[in-house]
């Protein structure tokens, strides 16, 4: 039976928004796909989420990666850094349905140090779970897995009684070596729905 949720965050509990972001800079075509490499797209952004560079280290790791969108890096980096983030409507509602219902609640996600502290006040709803493991506090990036091993064993986990939902493949694949039941996240409509399947009211 079924008495633990573990939820991602980006685009599960939160939209991460890049690309509308990036398009509300006025990036389009050519620039708006420099930005994108240089950035968000480059390998160099699981870094960030693994916690091991500096905000300054970043900002001169995307800038190196294009010189050319320097200034448009160094405002992506600077005061306009929250528009990345929007939470959901249905965050704080879904949290709380099914707290509300007796199950324990945990976050596993991947998530900069930047972003965790600078768009605070759009993850409220972290302090609602039981527990959470946030990938730059701890040096761990998903799919690897000794974050989801981290999780299990900090919280004293049973996998065979709780469910992973996520919206990367890769992530949910690397969950199921642990015996969790996952479910890969298209929306709250059909997470909910999978949740149901599950046993999960």
């Amino acid at each position: 039976m079924i008495n633990t949720i573990i939820f991602d965050m980006g685009n599960v509990l939160i939209n991460f928004r890049w690309r509308q972001f990036y398009a509300d800079m006025g990036l389009t075509g050519e620039r708006f796909d420099r930005m994108a490499n240089a950035t968000v797209q480059n390998p160099i952004w699981n870094e960030f989420d693994r916690g091991d560079y500096t905000d300054e280290m970043m900002l001169e790791g995307f800038i190196k990666n294009d010189p050319g969108m320097e200034p448009e890096i160094r405002v992506m980096m600077g005061e306009r850094f929250t528009e990345f983030l929007e939470k959901f409507d249905y965050t704080d509602e879904w949290i709380d349905y099914y707290k509300s219902r007796g199950y324990k609640i945990y976050i596993l996600s991947n998530f900069s140090r930047k972003a965790f502290t600078d768009c605070s006040e759009k993850l409220d709803y972290v302090q609602k779970a039981d527990g959470a493991v946030i990938s730059y506090k701890v040096g761990l990036i998903k799919p690897d897995p000794a974050i989801y091993r981290l999780l299990l064993d900090t919280y004293d986990i049973n996998p065979q009684e709780a469910v992973f939902i996520d919206d990367n493949k890769e992530n949910i694949e690397a969950a199921k070596q642990f015996g969790l039941s996952t479910i890969l996240f298209t929306s709250r409509e059909e997470a909910d729905k999978q949740l149901q399947k599950l046993g999960v009211k």
